[in-house]
């Protein structure tokens, strides 16, 4: 990483203007009750978080300006921060400002006013989206850098810990959840603690499955933050999608820390045992428990009479995660139908049993025997294969 002094002046200055931008995206929110006077004590400690995740990621951008270049060129620092860390930057304030809105959970108990019901969940999801146009950006211009990447990866990580705390502080998630949000940052401390005792750490290799976990985790805290969905659904989807995130952080601190044997590959011996029991014994069980559901739901009638529409979708979904056509759209389609508010489901033991299958079935996918599944090479963004012609063939 270059030395400060070696840093362009309007670099700099642009980190600098970036660091101002975070700092007034907490003092809004502080404005606005202070003007509000409504800035007790205890509301001025919900504030908190958000100067906390503020200064961390300023901390972050100025410890890492003189990673602003390119892959293998160090030397050659990128003069300006670039559009792509500049819509990052701007995601990283929408996070502080969001982290704002947790003093309104303690001043409305857990229910924010109308006029401001759908913000948080708007927010977020725009954070989430974002996360897609910065990588795209700087695709584009060719301008990936370091700086870029770590910048990323502490706006993700703050973006779901300021999203989590929101969504648990409107009772939306349970407390627990906040290991989810909280889990990056002692994994991060505990790398640097054995690097500053000279103690060996190996470098992780990616995995497909912890970005899809991840991706999944994004979502849930999403529509949790939005108004629609009942806090019986999403609260045991939450302990169901937080369960295969801690185990994995868990997985990699016991690879990074040498505690765990891997091979070449950097595989464990419980990366093959989930791969041969959660994504392929568990989804035909998954499977059948939902097609089983569906029929039941279908043979009871008390829906079919009254809401038609809604039985047909349920069935249509049941019926295609059953067969393992579209499985995880099909679920994720299903779960959405049974957890919102509207729903003429209920919270009865069936729902829930098919609500817990639908949403645990996109975690493992539609495993083997399943008839068309374009989702899995979406998410490992996996190539068709290409066969040969005979003519290609040796």
């Amino acid at each position: 990483m270059a030395h400060r002094e070696t840093i362009p002046l309007r670099l700099r200055h642009q980190v600098r203007l970036a660091a101002l931008l975070l700092i007034t995206a907490w003092l809004a929110p502080v404005l606005f009750y202070w003007v509000s006077r409504q800035l007790q004590p205890d509301l001025f400690l919900a504030l908190l978080p958000g100067l906390a995740l503020a200064l961390h990621i300023q901390g972050r951008l100025f410890r890492w300006a003189g990673a602003n270049h390119r892959a293998g060129e160090p030397d050659r620092l990128l003069p300006t921060l670039g559009g792509a860390n500049w819509v990052t930057l701007l995601r990283a304030g929408a996070v502080v400002g969001l982290a704002g809105f947790l003093p309104l959970t303690i001043l409305r108990g857990q229910k924010l006013p109308d006029r401001l019901a759908w913000v948080p969940g708007l927010i977020y999801l725009g954070i989430s989206l974002a996360d897609l146009l910065d990588g795209w950006i700087a695709r584009k211009l060719g301008s990936e850098t370091d700086l870029g990447r770590h910048l990323d990866i502490e706006t993700d990580a703050a973006g779901l810990l300021a999203a989590s705390l929101v969504a648990i502080g409107l009772g939306r998630l349970p407390h627990l959840y906040l290991m989810v949000g909280l889990a990056y940052y002692p994994f991060v401390l505990g790398i640097w603690m054995r690097r500053k005792l000279a103690l060996p750490v190996v470098a992780l290799q990616s995995r497909p499955y912890a970005r899809i976990i991840a991706g999944f985790q994004m979502g849930l805290v999403a529509l949790a933050l939005f108004p629609l969905f009942n806090t019986a659904f999403t609260r045991v989807a939450a302990y169901l999608f937080m369960t295969p995130l801690l185990i994995g952080f868990l997985r990699d601190w016991l690879v990074v820390s040498c505690r765990l044997e891997t091979d070449a590959a950097q595989q464990t011996p419980l990366d093959r045992w989930s791969r041969s029991w959660f994504t392929r014994a568990l989804p035909p069980v998954l499977r059948l428990a939902l097609l089983a559901g569906g029929i039941a739901t279908l043979v009871d009638g008390e829906v079919a009479w009254t809401h038609p529409a809604w039985q047909l979708a349920h069935s249509l979904c049941c019926l295609l995660a059953g067969l393992g056509v579209l499985g995880r759209s099909a679920a994720l389609g299903l779960a959405l139908m049974l957890g919102s508010e509207p729903s003429p489901f209920g919270t009865s033991m069936r729902a829930m049993l098919l609500f817990g299958s639908a949403t645990a079935l996109m975690l493992t996918g539609t495993g083997p025997i399943c008839l068309w599944a374009p989702e899995e090479r979406i998410l490992y963004r996996r190539k068709p294969v290409r066969r040969k012609t005979p003519s290609e063939t040796p």
